[in-house]
This record gives structure tokens, C-alpha cells and sequence, in this order.
């Protein structure tokens, strides 16, 4: 837990949208997410949890071709397992199902949190590919850093 209390049980977390995607980056990168340095041009929107006044978790949901993506999903580690990413992931499919999406992908260092929202592991396709892009040439894939592509199709008219 941190000195100011932030995440303690009692303290409330509010999720909102998030226009400061430097310290989503941030907080990505401090709890071990890499910056494959992209750009923000793929953004559609992004959420972030505040707790205490300290951003504590982030989300976006991007484009990346024809995909919609979840990215730079992260939570403090003294804030994690109180329903902060499941939040967070909720705004991102109620986002892309607005914007008329059919499915959603991510790239996942944790993929069983995503299993437990409903994606499903894909293990062959373009789709595959594409996401993981440069992970197939990086010097820690299949070491330290062993990502996973998921999909979740996503139904219409519900959230």
C-alpha cells in the first residue's frame, strides 16, 4: 500500500475519461508494459482510475487497421484485485461496441484476466500477426515476456 493510502479498502475509485495519455504511458511503463512507441494516432479513447487523487489505473481502446484493440491496460500493484481493470475493460467494450465493433482484440502479458472477461485465445490468423508485430523479433519474447493475442466477440445492442 502507498504512504498516502491510495486503494486502501475505504478509499474510492472513480473511473473517467483520460485525456493525459503521457501518464497513461506512464503508469504503463511502471507496471511493466512496454512503449512500442506507435503513437497516439490509433487512439479512440481512453479511461483512467483515480484514487486519493493519483491515477492508479489506465485503458485505452485503439485502432489499429481494421482492429479494435485493448492497450496500455494497468493498475498499481497495491491496487490490484478490487474490480479496477475489470472497470476499465468495460468502458473500452461499451466504446467500441458504440462504434459499431464486432469484436475486440488484445495483446495480453495476462491473459488469463482476459479469458476471465470473456475473450478466448487465437492462435493462428493474420490477426495474430499483426498483433503481435515486433513481439516475434523482440530479444525477451518467449523469455520474460511470453504475450498472448485474445478476441472477444462482442454482441450488438447489449453492453
Amino acid at each position: 500500500m502507498s504512504p498516502d493510502g491510495c486503494c486502501r479498502q475505504e478509499a474510492e475509485t472513480t473511473i473517467g475519461a483520460l485525456t493525459d495519455l503521457a501518464a497513461m504511458r506512464r503508469l504503463g511503463v511502471a507496471n511493466g508494459l512496454e512503449d512500442a512507441g506507435r503513437g497516439d494516432d490509433g487512439i479512440v479513447a481512453a479511461w483512467g482510475a483515480s484514487s486519493a487523487g493519483r491515477l492508479v489505473g489506465a485503458v485505452c481502446l485503439e485502432r489499429r487497421g481494421s482492429l479494435q484493440t485493448v492497450n496500455w491496460l494497468a493498475v498499481e500493484e497495491e491496487c490490484r484485485r478490487r474490480g479496477i481493470a475489470t472497470a476499465l475493460c468495460a468502458e473500452v467494450e461499451q466504446e467500441a461496441r458504440r462504434g459499431g465493433a464486432r469484436q475486440l482484440w488484445v495483446t495480453a502479458r495476462a491473459p488469463r484476466f482476459f479469458v476471465a472477461q470473456g475473450f478466448e485465445r487465437v492462435a493462428h490468423g493474420p490477426e495474430r500477426e499483426t498483433l503481435l508485430g515486433g513481439c516475434l523479433s523482440c530479444p525477451q519474447y518467449g523469455r520474460q515476456c511470453r504475450p498472448e493475442v485474445l478476441v472477444k466477440t462482442l454482441e450488438t445492442g447489449g453492453s
